[in-house]
């Protein structure tokens, strides 16, 4: 048994990657590295289909790699998927790299294949070599722990046995078993980025450590330590402090302390809503400072400095609605929320929920209005004698900035008769003289 062979046999089983009880698919392009790991596989008697995607980035190259699949498949009594894919026309209708494209593509297509045949794992031919360049393509464009980690081990069903190898090794191997392999040109261009580094970077790298493919290997069990450290910690913190009601979220931030690494904390947990590191530290630095009602903006959302914690909502569209409701019955919707709206007789029971709005249904005139707050806008809030400006009653109830444009009005007779959420009028509460309600429900949009 060549040393490569006992060495990946040792390698998957003190990983417990997969076993010979498994269905494999493994993803095979045609070139060295999936051509040898399929080899291994066969070798060792594991239960192994082939997958290959035909991206039609290189003419007739693409096809020929195909019907070389084809070929290797019928050598191997293995089963072949081959799918075919527009992955210009793809790229240019999303607006997205042609790599970013491809990755999308064939993941998809993957993930098809498992459901559909029951293949319990798929398999990659990334080996040493290719963590080094990620490892340093990350450090070099910018990165979270995870990219220091680079190429994980397992990573739901994928499985990747060959990180251990370097090119060097796989190359022997192919030629002491005189195996054949489809060489891609555009490998040996370094006007990519990574074939950069494969090719002048890491090179001049090896002068300075010859043994640097295990050196990153080891760097990366060492990131993968601390990323899980820090997840556990991000995990702590988002059970203790995150909360989210319908389509808001909030953080208390009374944990946060960059000194002991809150920003990397902080970091984890945004980084679903979109917000940067950059951002992150801008953030951090407002909650500090107490920045009350700054804004940060994602693509999606918008988050906001609060009183000892940061608030975040989706990013809403900025029109103006205004809804008349000339039939009780009608459920009335708004970009934020459904209302519901019945009138009933008078009795002691009523919901203290502030969704809940009643009034006394005999001081209102239909149609009603349901609007958006607007600058100078005023009404009495209930308990109260005097007019308050909306803009003010907001501050005292504290609404978040990035949530003060969802503030709903209801307007009978030209009087704010109730802030959806917060506050009725005082003028049009239900009284002792009070014959009927109004009862209006709100329900906020998930």
């Amino acid at each position: 048994m060549s040393t490569l062979l006992q060495s990946f046999e040792k390698f998957v089983n003190k990983e417990a990657l997969f076993t010979t009880e498994d269905d494999l698919l493994i993803a095979v392009s045609g070139g060295l590295d999936s051509v040898v790991l399929l080899h291994l596989l066969m070798s060792l008697k594991y239960s192994t289909a082939i997958a290959h995607c035909n991206f039609q980035l290189r003419g007739k190259d693409s096809d020929q790699d195909a019907t070389f699949i084809e070929g290797l498949g019928k050598s191997y009594h293995a089963k072949v998927h081959l799918q075919k894919f527009d992955t210009t026309t793809y790229a240019e209708n999303h607006q997205v790299s042609t790599q970013l494209a491809a990755r999308e593509l064939r993941y998809r297509w993957f993930e098809e294949l498992l459901a559909s045949h029951k293949y319990k794992y798929l398999l990659t031919a990334h080996h040493a070599n290719d963590q080094v360049e990620t490892m340093l393509y990350n450090l070099t464009k910018g990165t979270g722990i995870a990219g220091l980690r680079g190429i994980p081990l397992k990573n739901n069903y994928v499985r990747r046995p060959l990180l251990f190898a370097n090119r060097e090794e796989i190359e022997l191997y192919a030629k002491e078993h005189q195996l054949e392999w489809r060489e891609d040109a555009s490998n040996q261009q370094d006007k990519y980025s990574r074939n950069h580094l494969r090719l002048n970077v890491i090179p001049e790298l090896k002068e300075i450590n010859p043994g640097l493919e295990q050196t990153m290997l080891q760097n990366s069990r060492r990131f993968d330590a601390l990323e899980k450290l820090l997840m556990k910690e991000v995990s702590s913190i988002k059970g203790q402090f995150f909360k989210q009601k319908n389509t808001t979220y909030s953080l208390g931030m009374e944990w946060y302390d960059e000194s002991k690494g809150g920003l990397s904390v902080l970091t984890e947990i945004l980084k679903p809503y979109g917000f940067n590191f950059d951002q992150c530290i801008s953030i951090g630095e407002a909650t500090n400072a107490q920045a009350i009602g700054k804004q940060f903006y994602s693509r999606k959302f918008v988050l906001a400095i609060d009183r000892e914690k940061i608030s975040i909502v989706p990013q809403q569209s900025n029109e103006s609605f205004s809804i008349l409701i000339s039939d009780i019955n009608q459920l009335a919707t708004v970009p934020f929320a459904d209302f519901t709206l019945e009138i009933t007789d008078k009795n002691e029971s009523w919901s203290k929920d502030t969704k809940v709005a009643n009034l006394d249904a005999d001081l209102i005139s239909l149609p009603l209005k349901i609007r958006n707050w607007n600058q100078g806008d005023f009404f009495i809030p209930l308990g109260m004698k005097g007019k308050k400006k909306i803009s003010d009653f907001m501050i005292d109830e504290k609404i978040p900035v990035n949530l003060k444009s969802r503030v709903t009005l209801f307007e009978s007779n030209d009087d704010i008769i109730w802030v959806a959420g917060y506050r009725i009028d005082d003028r049009y509460k239900v009284t002792p003289k009070t014959k009927r309600v109004l009862i209006i429900k709100m329900t906020d949009h998930v």
